[in-house]
């Protein structure tokens, strides 16, 4: 197999199972297959980790991808993304406590959300960056290029939502910033966990103030908050997942010596 077909099979084998996994989704809605909607997220739940191990039995992973450990130099470019994914906690400050309402759906959400982590980081990241990581990191104009190219994978697989009432008008930019950051540190870090957990966190915090204290008493201040957040994924983010394209070289030998 040659470095063109290397590159080209995992992502195609990517596109597949989010295909896959999209057809599935919209038969399942639409055929209205389970009108419990806790029954409908367990069935979610259970296909994306199905589907997230295809796509780990596809990449056939090396016991590095789950081992490789992370410095902290890395941690400290990963915290702004953590600061971000804390901000809607902040919500808690003015929020009217309520008593606590359907706390299996709850459960069952965030469960989801572990879920989505693990199945969209393996296919997304670990699949479809697996020939990319090989053949296409050895200068800042490959390394952008790889992060770009995944980045806009990742966002455009979103517009199916579509599908279940998202507005890909809105998600899909977001997606992509995101996911341009996050191909950054999978590609110096080589950590396919540490980037599932990143993604599982970054959604469940924004479900956590009002599914445990109900609804936020101070639209004014979660709009400051919300504009942070904004700031923090559309510059502080993108800027570090350049940075670490152009100083990989050294990042990477840090990580090594660890």
């Amino acid at each position: 197999m040659n470095k063109k077909q290397e590159i080209r099979k995992p992502v195609i084998q990517a596109a597949i199972i989010i295909g896959i996994f999209y057809a599935a989704e919209i038969a399942m809605v639409y055929l209205n297959m389970f009108p419990d909607y806790n029954v409908l997220l367990s069935v979610d739940i259970g296909l994306r980790i199905i589907m997230g191990i295809a796509a780990l039995i596809l990449l056939r992973p090396s016991k590095a991808l789950f081992t490789n450990k992370v410095t902290l130099k890395m941690w400290l470019l990963i915290l702004p993304f953590l600061i971000y994914c804390v901000l809607p906690l902040a919500g808690v400050f003015f929020a009217e406590v309520h008593a606590p309402g359907d706390v299996t759906r709850f459960t069952i959400v965030i469960s989801q959300q572990f879920a989505v982590g693990f199945f969209e980081e393996a296919y997304a990241r670990g699949l479809f960056m697996k020939g990319l990581l090989k053949f296409n990191t050895a200068t800042v104009k490959q390394r952008l290029c790889t992060c770009a190219l995944t980045g806009a994978f990742f966002g455009l697989t979103h517009v199916l939502n579509v599908f279940f009432g998202e507005n890909p008008l809105y998600q899909v930019p977001s997606v992509v910033v995101w996911g341009f950051f996050i191909a950054a540190i999978y590609m110096l870090t080589e950590n396919l966990p540490l980037v599932m957990l990143l993604h599982a966190v970054s959604d469940i915090t924004p479900r956590l103030p009002n599914g445990i204290l109900g609804e936020v008493a101070n639209p004014g201040a979660m709009q400051v908050i919300e504009v942070a957040g904004d700031t923090i994924q559309y510059t502080v983010l993108p800027i570090i997942a350049v940075y670490i394209c152009f100083r990989f070289a050294s990042l990477k030998r840090n990580v090594k010596k660890s």
